[in-house]
């Protein structure tokens, strides 16, 4: 069975010869992982590590986004971000909000906007014939993500827009809209570059706490469901399944998400309130695919070898059963993991073959 066909089996629920992988880690982690293979190349860690997926991407183009001597950087929607260290590695951390304050409707009609044609999308078509043997996913970096909530937090300031959903709600419409123009077009370039070889579409968003949701159920289904769906539609038009990432405590909107279209949950975060792999299963394991379950706060950084399997196995055994599951872990894994667990991860998973059903 070829990664690729692994994959699509298990977004369709039908069983495979054992689960696929995904691989989220930081680059300070991937930096160790190549380290750990004597390879200077990503692809070589995918390889051996047994990793189902690759990404596949336009390359930016253009005007550069170079970092200051500061550690600061302006991304493609003029947000500025500076560099903040930690341990041995680092983030980019929000330093402000180009559209916080009081602003109007005009001042959104009149923002710099972001150029879709800033991109080369012919890379796109190359990658596909690169990786035809895998499962072939769009995403978008880290600044650059099908997003609807984050990218308006990004702009507005989360303050701002949490009072702006509330009390002013044409002015949120025009933001929304925005941005959802911006990746709609953004999207349909990548697509049409990528016409019936890329496989998957990824859209990040986050709505959940460790706790519960971040603004409530009604204001999901107000503001941001049907831009999503919109996202979500355009992407299954062109043959690709569609996958959402959203952290924390999201059950109560599983049902709206599934609505949506959406073919992959990510990251099921286990330990968020209410994120019970046993029950999401039984809920709706049937009718989504879901992504992740390796936890990163609790069991890779800090688990023995030994705790690790044990917890590959139990999401296998619980989310893997009658397929419907990618497994990876809860987010990417940090720079405080040790490499010994997550080869232990990996090694667990392809060798946890499935029972041929008769």
């Amino acid at each position: 069975m070829t990664p690729k066909q692994r994959v699509l089996d298990a977004i369709e629920h039908k069983q495979t010869d054992r689960v696929p992988l995904d691989l989220w880690v930081t680059k300070e982690v991937m930096a160790k992982l190549r380290a750990h293979f004597q390879t200077d190349e990503a692809d070589d860690v995918l390889k051996e590590l047994g990793v189902d997926i690759r990404l596949v991407e336009p390359e930016y183009i253009g005007p550069p986004l170079k970092e200051s001597p500061d550690g600061k950087v302006k991304d493609i929607w003029g947000v500025t971000r500076r560099r903040v260290g930690y341990s041995d590695g680092s983030y980019l951390e929000m330093d402000d909000y180009p559209l916080d304050g009081d602003i109007t409707i005009a001042d959104i009609e009149n923002y710099p906007w972001p150029n879709p044609d800033h991109y080369d999308y012919s890379v796109i078509a190359k990658s596909c014939e690169k990786y035809g043997n895998y499962a072939t996913l769009n995403v978008g970096n880290r600044l650059n993500r099908t997003s609807v909530l984050k990218a308006a937090i990004y702009l507005r300031g989360m303050q701002e827009l949490m009072m702006d959903m509330a009390l002013n709600p044409p002015l949120v419409d025009a933001l929304l809209d925005k941005i959802s123009s911006y990746y709609l077009a953004h999207n349909e370039r990548i697509f049409e570059a990528g016409k019936g070889l890329i496989d998957i579409f990824m859209m990040g968003d986050d709505f959940g706490t460790q706790k519960g949701l971040l603004i409530s159920a009604e204001m999901f289904r107000r503001y941001f469901a049907p831009r999503l769906k919109e996202f979500a539609a355009q992407a299954k038009s062109y043959g690709m399944k569609v996958m959402l990432h959203s952290c924390g405590s999201i059950r109560e909107i599983i049902p709206d998400i599934i609505e949506m279209g959406v073919d992959i949950l990510n990251p099921i975060q286990t330990n968020a309130k209410g994120m019970i792999p046993e029950e999401l299963k039984t809920e709706f394991g049937d009718k989504i695919c879901f992504h992740g379950g390796v936890d990163i706060q609790h069991t890779l950084p800090f688990g023995t070898p030994e705790e690790v399997e044990q917890e590959v196995k139990d999401r296998i055994r619980v989310l893997g059963k009658d397929g419907g599951y990618i497994l990876a872990s809860t987010h990417n894994i940090q720079i405080d993991t040790p490499v010994g667990n997550i080869l232990k991860m990996y090694e667990t998973a392809r060798n946890h073959k499935r029972k041929k059903q008769k």
